[in-house]
């Protein structure tokens, strides 16, 4: 009898409930035993688990969050850690595990598929930053989120003839920023992957002034910086706070700025990230199935293939050159 732990490990996103759905129905239908970890890789290290049945994963395909639980905690971080996971993972009879999480949980399941704990992974994180997929889940729900948020303030911005920062996560990449901003319409964004002058977002913020466009929208990655603004240095107030003080204070512009936060983690997956969340899963599982341990689930051309995680993990997925021009063709 096979039984497969099932994790959601660090930051939550939209759509992990449908992903940990996939992989116990997709289990179960092989007549295997899936075992639910709580709380991240807290669970295997504290003895925090139990078995899941169906009636689990009833209902939540539509659930934002994680029926789990999610943490940082990492099986690595001490002896005394990885000797408590060692130890569960003996005691409940674990053949093998799915993980489903971002970019570090990942590189966690490949060091631990390496020490020969048989792993699969699932990529799941709104920054979309893991290498050797076209997309993560909760990307797709994030995205959207900023682009409704940017077309609410549209309106108030151009009744105020204001200036609005918008902050956005990402972690280290600009994917959300970029193609939120690409579908909301921003007039300027400022990703960690493209540092623009801050003279040249006050010169695009002025021309459009003088044609006559009173407002602008700029969305900003909350890990980006900016020639000429020491932007690492403003942790409490964050980048979007200080940067649309800055604009207001040299250009005399009325500016506010908004920080989306965990708005962005949060609420009801999308149509794509639920679809894309129950492929991944049921793939998951087949690649246990075939024995097919130390890779992830991808999207690539529409399929869902395998790929390496040691190799998807050495080196965070960054926005191709081609997304930044056709952001700029709008600024």
């Amino acid at each position: 009898m096979r039984r497969i732990g099932v994790v959601t490990s660090g930051a939550d996103c939209p759509g992990l409930n449908a992903a940990i759905r996939a992989v116990a129905r997709k289990s179960f239908d092989l007549g295997y035993e899936v075992i639910g970890v709580r709380n991240g890789w807290y669970g295997l290290i504290h003895d925090d688990v139990f078995v899941m049945q169906k009636s689990h994963v009833s209902g939540i395909l539509y659930l934002g969050g994680s029926i789990l639980g999610s943490g940082k905690d990492d099986p690595f971080s001490s002896e005394t850690d990885f000797a408590s996971f060692q130890v569960n993972f003996k005691k409940y009879q674990l053949t093998s595990i799915v993980v489903i999480g971002g970019f570090t949980s990942l590189r966690i399941a490949s060091r631990l598929n390496d020490a020969g704990y048989a792993t699969v992974g699932i990529p799941a994180t709104i920054d979309n930053d893991v290498t050797g997929t076209e997309q993560t889940i909760g990307f797709d729900t994030a995205a959207n989120f900023v682009c409704e948020s940017l077309d609410r303030l549209h309106s108030t911005a151009s009744s105020h003839h204001r200036v609005m920062v918008v902050e956005v996560m990402g972690g280290g990449a600009g994917w959300i920023a970029l193609l939120g901003g690409l579908g909301g319409g921003a007039d300027y964004v400022v990703t960690p992957e493209y540092r623009p002058k801050f003279d040249d977002i006050l010169h695009h913020i002025e021309n459009r002034k003088s044609s006559g466009k009173t407002f602008s929208i700029i969305v900003i990655t909350d890990t980006a910086t900016v020639d000429g603004l020491p932007l690492g240095e403003c942790p409490k107030t964050g980048v979007g706070a200080y940067l649309a003080s800055e604009i207001e204070k040299r250009s005399g512009i009325d500016t506010r700025f908004t920080v989306l936060g965990h708005l962005q983690r949060g609420g009801t997956p999308t149509f794509f990230d639920r679809t894309l969340a129950t492929r991944y899963g049921y793939e998951a599982v087949e690649l246990l199935k075939r024995g097919d341990v130390g890779k992830m689930v991808a999207l690539k051309g529409g399929l869902i293939v395998p790929a390496d995680m040691d190799q998807a993990t050495r080196e965070r997925r960054k926005p191709e050159a081609k997304l930044f021009e056709y952001a700029r063709l709008f600024y």
